[in-house]
């Protein structure tokens, strides 16, 4: 158990003058959660707009809500490797997950395969994920599917604020959406945003939304609470001691399909006000220190496609080995530098949903999770964090992918 300054993965720092705004959007309720609502939906310029609990809510929202458009489609197409709340989502919502392999180049789509996966009726939807905030091919995807009657679901749960070619990262497709939980590019501790210019599915969105419940003033209290920990144990100095608390799950990733529906409270709403400048600042930070990265570990990156100052959430390499991506993570773990593993495992190997996929097999994703890992980008990254990655890299003698 390591003890000592220690790097969070990723964070978007809350700070104790966002306390008090959360205080104060208690206080003010509805007409707080309104004010953030009505200000996303001008940065972002759609007409529709709804807070929830998280970002796995968001996405069990929209596709309970597409259910309503087309009811006969029942499945929904996602990459083999994504976060374990995309497929939960899928599950929560009663629909079929449906997998396609991945470019390891990217994160994004095998767009080869995909196109062999589009026949049929039953496609509802498609997720493409802006993984780390690398941006997925989302034009693309509208060109392959165009009349197709396919739903273009925008996973944008770790891209909030960042742009593709002058267009807002979740304003891409039908719908998009956002996470604002601990980690993401915007923190409310929890919380998920939900975006549409699509006036049909804003409807039957104004329909499901209204039918969530809100936090009890209990759960707020707690929420609070949680908030009010994050915004000290976060810090370097002291993040050591959450991290090795095991009943806080911190950096586990786990497949639950029972989660809250709930509406965004006043106290998020107040965490997040002056989010502009916020994310501006957040995004300026996470720029320098992918700039920096890019110029060092170039033969490792995904920043094929990609400017050296695209503000990712998290910097993803793939290391030549599965071996010596598990030195680096050992290596880094024992000096508290923030370098994460992926994902557990593919989609098609999560035990809950082994058995839909028997006789499939989705080779880049599986081997990408042996072999990606990330580098922080945060605020928190200090020079001296960063001479420690630098000399920890340069034991790596297979040379790059």
């Amino acid at each position: 158990m390591r003890i000592g300054r220690t790097l969070p993965p990723a964070a978007a720092p809350i700070h104790f003058r966002d306390l008090l705004s959360g205080i104060a959007g208690i206080i003010r309720g509805q007409r707080e959660t309104e004010r953030f609502r009505d200000e996303l939906r001008d940065y972002f310029g759609v007409p529709h707009c709804y807070l929830v609990s998280s970002g796995q809510a968001a996405l069990t929202l929209i596709l309970l809500a597409l259910k309503e458009v087309a009811p006969q489609r029942d499945e929904v197409l996602i990459p083999a490797f994504t976060c374990y709340s995309v497929p939960a989502s899928i599950v929560a919502s009663g629909l079929k997950v449906r997998l396609c392999d991945i470019d390891p180049q990217t994160c994004d789509f095998n767009f080869e395969q995909l196109q062999t996966l589009l026949e049929g009726k039953r496609l509802l939807g498609i997720v493409p994920t802006h993984l780390f905030g690398l941006p997925a091919d989302v034009a693309r995807l509208k060109k392959i599917t165009e009349g197709r009657g396919v739903f273009l679901v925008e996973d944008a749960a770790q891209a909030m604020g960042s742009e593709w070619e002058g267009e807002k990262l979740g304003t891409l497709g039908d719908v998009g959406f956002f996470s604002l939980g601990r980690g993401k590019a915007l923190s409310t501790v929890e919380g998920g945003v939900i975006l549409t210019r699509c006036d049909k599915l804003g409807r039957r969105l104004d329909q499901a939304f209204a039918r969530i419940e809100e936090y009890s003033v209990l759960q707020t209290l707690t929420l609070f609470i949680y908030a009010l920990a994050l915004t000290v144990l976060m810090r370097p100095w002291l993040f050591w001691l959450p991290k090795n608390l095991p009943f806080l799950r911190l950096g586990e990733t786990v497949y639950e399909t029972d989660f809250p529906l709930r509406k965004l409270t006043g106290l998020q709403a107040g965490l997040a006000r002056n989010w502009r400048h916020k994310l501006k600042g957040f995004q300026k930070t996470r720029c320098a220190r992918v700039s920096e990265w890019h110029s060092f570990f170039l033969p490792f990156s995904f920043l094929v496609r990609l400017p050296a100052s695209t503000p990712l959430l998290r910097f993803p390499m793939i290391l030549p080995t599965a071996d010596s991506a598990r030195m680096i993570l050992a290596s880094g773990a024992r000096r508290g530098l923030g370098i994460a593993p992926s994902y557990p495992s593919a989609v098609h190997h999560i035990p809950e949903l082994a058995s839909g996929f028997v006789g499939q097999e989705f080779p880049a994703a599986a081997e990408v999770v042996r072999r990606l890992i990330t580098i922080p980008v945060h605020g928190y990254v200090g020079r001296n964090d960063r001479k420690k990655i630098f000399s920890l890299f340069s034991q790596v003698k297979d040379g790059p992918q």
